[in-house]
């Protein structure tokens, strides 16, 4: 296999991917996920002792690190392959998660300082006063189940995501992870049509 026309046709292909998800096509952010998924799993293990359960966790979130980034309008333009990009994002994830696990004892709530997160909350901040709260819970209503399950749970109830997995019955915190994701841009869109 030609490695160096791999490279151009990867960067190539990253270029209209990345115009693509700025264009709204979201259901590309699977298509970058599975795409570069082992590849980190593998390298987070070799190279930087992580379990393979923290690798996947670290890497769904630094895929939605860069689905936020972009956007919330943070990453306009590329400058470097959206592997670097995500690896890079899911490295940091992983040094912190190794960290952590190495000065305190696990726990089962988020800190909320996962990056990964950072912008969520403004969306249900906007919706704390009273006149928009009928708007907000139409919303949630017409998302249906599981999203308004995992939204409630999530935003007004500050359940950690493992428990949300298991109540959802989701297979993983990661794939839990990316349903809030979706749903929340559904509710976005309910909201801001």
């Amino acid at each position: 296999m030609n490695t160096q026309g791999h490279r151009m046709q990867t960067q190539t292909e990253d270029n209209e991917l990345f115009e693509a998800i700025k264009r709204g096509q979201y259901e590309l952010i699977d298509q970058l996920y599975l795409h570069h998924r082992d590849a980190f799993v593998t390298y987070a293990q070799r190279q930087l002792s992580a379990t393979e359960e923290d690798a996947v966790d670290c890497f769904q979130d630094s895929v939605i690190a860069f689905y936020k980034n972009v956007v919330s309008g943070r990453l306009t333009e590329l400058r470097c392959t959206i592997r670097t990009y995500l690896f890079s994002i899911g490295k940091r994830l992983v040094y912190r998660r190794n960290h952590q696990r190495r000065r305190e004892p696990p726990t089962d709530h988020e800190s909320g300082s996962n990056p990964a997160d950072e912008l969520d909350w403004s969306l249900i901040d906007r919706f704390e006063e009273q006149h928009n709260r009928k708007l907000l819970q139409s919303a949630m209503d017409q998302l249906g189940s599981p999203c308004r399950e995992i939204l409630t749970l999530y935003y007004f109830h500050h359940y950690p995501i493992e428990s949300i997995t298991q109540s959802v019955g989701l297979p993983s915190p990661g794939a839990t992870r990316i349903k809030k994701m979706r749903c929340l841009q559904s509710l976005k869109q309910l909201v801001n049509p």
